[in-house]
């Protein structure tokens, strides 16, 4: 590469050329890293597509590429990651925020404007960059009674959320180092909604999981010989933290839905109920604590 390459044939280059390395969004995966480069907006390559780069913007985007080819997630190489309409700062610290998680926060919308008009305190378990708590808390931001407490067990990614909640200005959020609930107290804390999206990949199915899924945390991801070793844990110490009416919601795996159902039911939630996500997987269970 020269410095007289130009935006479009970057574009045309990097794209097959990540494509040939395993990228399933090769395009979008060069017009994001190549907008990074440049400092603009993704569209706005399409403005400038014969502007010819600089050695040493060819020079920056090269190694992402190179990076994006050894699997580095695309979301890392940026350092942020859009969810809810809200920008996220990520690292390798984090779970990357997906899309299908949007249904998790949409659940929790529902309980809360139906139930707590006014806002409740919620419990975000496991809570990594803070997207699905700081994302509650950024829609109910008027409501005056609106609280969330965010914990993870990983200290560094509790330094992400923070950084996240400054960036937000969405000072209701707090954050609390404890594995699961090991750091807090019933007297102290008690909650009308706990949301949790824990780690649900199978053991087996971590070693076989694609090169960039491997980059992330594997504390986030692997949920034990079934997948469901967090469900079981988060579910049955929840209802010491859980005010009556209170309700619990979790994102679940592929084909999990049902077994996820059983063990709220063996716990004595009632009204047990899913979402599905857009391609139809039942993605979002949810349980009431009626007790």
């Amino acid at each position: 590469m020269t410095s007289t390459w130009t935006v479009l044939n970057l574009l045309n280059w990097a794209a097959p050329y990540l494509e040939k390395y395993g990228s399933t969004s090769p395009r979008l995966d060069t017009e994001l890293l190549l907008a990074k480069v440049l400092d603009c907006q993704r569209l706005e390559l399409y403005l400038r597509f014969d502007k010819p780069l600089d050695p040493t913007e060819l020079a920056d985007f090269k190694e992402l590429i190179l990076k994006r080819r050894q699997g580095i997630p695309v979301a890392y190489l940026l350092g942020t990651k859009e969810f809810w309409s809200l920008e996220f700062e990520v690292n390798e610290e984090v779970l990357v925020p997906r899309p299908e998680t949007e249904h998790l926060v949409e659940a929790g919308i529902e309980f809360i404007e139906n139930n707590f008009p006014k806002g409740c305190p919620v419990l975000d378990i496991g809570t990594g960059c803070g997207n699905i708590i700081l994302a509650l808390a950024h829609h109910f931001s008027n409501l005056t009674d609106f609280s969330g407490l965010g914990i993870d067990c990983r200290p560094p990614a509790l330094a992400v959320a923070r950084k996240n909640t400054l960036n937000l200005k969405l000072e209701t959020v707090k954050w609390l180092t404890s594995d699961l609930f090991e750091a807090l107290e019933p007297a102290n804390h008690s909650f009308d909604l706990i949301v949790s999206n824990p780690p649900y990949i199978t053991s087996q199915e971590m070693v076989s999981l694609p090169q960039e899924v491997l980059r992330e945390p594997s504390a986030a991801l692997d949920g034990g010989p079934d997948g469901l070793n967090f469900y079981r844990r988060i579910t049955s110490a929840a209802k010491n933290f859980l005010n009556p009416g209170g309700g619990l919601i979790f994102e679940v795996g592929d084909g999990q839905a049902d077994e996820v159902k059983k063990i709220l039911a063996s716990h004595g939630y009632s009204a047990i109920s899913t979402k599905y996500d857009l391609a139809r997987h039942e993605r979002v269970v949810f349980g009431l604590n009626s007790a």
